[in-house]
C-alpha cells in the first residue's frame, strides 16, 4: 500500500513538474513572439526613407545670394553627411553653386508645388520628410507671402501643397521673415512646424536660417542635452534659439525674432518648450513630437563656421522689389 502511494506521489510530481515546464515554455514563447513583434514594429517604423527639400527663394542683391548660397550649402552637407541622407534624396530648388548661379532659373511657385506633387507619389507611410526654406517673405495685413519668382506664393498656397502628404515623420523649418504665418495653415497633429518668426510683426530679415546653419555643425554629444544619446528635433531647435539670442546680445542689438514650433495641430507655436506653470494633464503642450522626433545625426566633428547675416546688410531689413 506504501509502495502503491509512494508510486503515486512520484507519477503526481513528474505530472506537475511536466505542466510547470509547459506552463513555461508558453510564457517564453509568448514573450519571445511579444519581443518579436516590438522589434517588428520597431523595424518597420525604422526602415522608411528620409527625404529633405531645400527651397531657396529671392536673394535680392549679390550679398544676400552669396549668404543664402553658403547657408543653403551648409543645410545640405549637414544632411547629406551628418545625417546620412541619400544625395538624390536631399532635393535643393534651385540647385545653384557658385559656377551656374546666373544660369540657375529662379524658384518659383509652380516648381514648389509640381516638386511636392511628384515626391509625395514617392513617400512611403514609414518615410521621414523635412523641409527648409530660405529667403524673404512679408505679411500684408491679410496674408504671408514667401518671396520667389514671378507670383509669390502665400501661406494658405503653402498649406493646400502640403495638405496631401501623410508620411509617418514631417518637419518643416522655415526660416524667412513673417513666417510665423505660416504656422496655422501648416498645422497638423504630428507635424512638426517651426517658424523663425511669431505670427506678428516680425519681418526684418532673419538670423535663424544662418544659426540653423552654424549649429548643426555642432558635434551631437553638445546638442543632446539630456545625455539619452540622440539629438531631438526639440534639442535642435532649443540650441537654435539660443543661438539667435546670443547673435543679438553680442550685437547689442533688440531681438526683432522669436522663433516658434508647433506639433499638437493647434495652430500656435511656442517658444520656450518648457513649461513654466503647472498644466492641465488634458491641455496638448507643444513639444510633446518633438522630443520623440530624433535628428540622424552621426557624432563625428565637422570644422565649425559661423554663417551671419549681419556683414551683409547693416539694417536687417529687406523692402520687397
Amino acid at each position: 500500500m506504501l509502495q502503491n502511494r509512494k508510486r503515486w506521489l512520484s507519477r503526481s510530481d513528474r505530472f506537475g513538474t511536466t505542466c510547470r515546464m509547459v506552463a513555461l515554455s508558453f510564457i517564453t514563447i509568448l514573450n519571445v513572439a511579444s519581443l518579436a513583434s516590438a522589434q517588428s514594429q520597431e523595424t518597420e517604423a525604422a526602415g522608411g526613407q528620409r527625404w529633405a527639400v531645400i527651397l531657396v527663394g529671392l536673394p535680392g542683391d549679390e550679398s544676400h545670394a552669396d549668404l543664402f548660397r553658403e547657408t543653403a550649402d551648409a543645410w545640405q552637407t549637414w544632411l547629406t553627411e551628418s545625417c546620412e541622407i541619400p544625395r538624390e534624396q536631399v532635393l535643393r530648388l534651385p540647385q545653384r553653386t557658385q559656377e551656374n548661379e546666373a544660369a540657375a532659373p529662379a524658384l518659383t511657385s509652380d516648381s514648389i508645388r509640381t516638386t511636392l506633387a511628384e515626391l509625395n507619389k514617392k513617400l512611403k507611410p514609414n518615410d521621414s520628410l523635412w523641409v527648409f526654406t530660405l529667403g524673404h517673405g512679408n505679411y500684408d495685413g491679410k496674408q504671408a507671402w514667401f518671396h520667389l519668382a514671378g507670383k509669390d506664393p502665400s501661406a494658405e498656397d503653402f498649406g493646400r501643397w502640403f495638405s496631401e502628404i501623410r508620411c509617418r515623420e514631417q518637419v518643416l523649418w522655415l526660416t524667412q521673415s513673417n513666417a510665423g504665418w505660416f504656422v496655422k495653415p501648416l498645422s497638423r497633429p504630428g507635424r512638426i512646424v517651426i517658424a523663425a518668426t511669431a505670427a506678428d510683426d516680425e519681418s526684418n530679415e532673419t538670423e535663424f536660417p544662418h544659426a540653423l546653419a552654424t549649429v548643426v555643425q555642432s558635434p551631437a554629444t553638445m546638442l543632446d542635452t539630456d545625455q539619452d544619446d540622440k539629438v531631438s528635433v526639440a534639442e535642435l531647435f532649443a540650441a537654435v534659439v539660443r543661438e539667435v539670442t546670443r547673435r543679438f546680445q553680442d550685437d547689442k542689438r533688440l531681438p526683432t525674432e522669436h522663433a516658434q514650433l508647433d506639433d499638437n495641430g493647434d495652430g500656435k507655436g511656442t517658444e520656450d518648450l518648457t513649461p513654466t506653470t503647472k498644466t492641465l494633464e488634458t491641455e496638448k503642450l507643444d513639444g510633446a513630437v518633438a522630443r520623440k522626433t530624433f535628428v540622424p545625426m552621426n557624432k563625428k566633428e565637422t570644422s565649425f563656421h559661423d554663417i551671419r547675416s549681419k556683414d551683409c546688410d547693416d539694417t536687417g531689413s529687406y523692402t520687397r522689389r
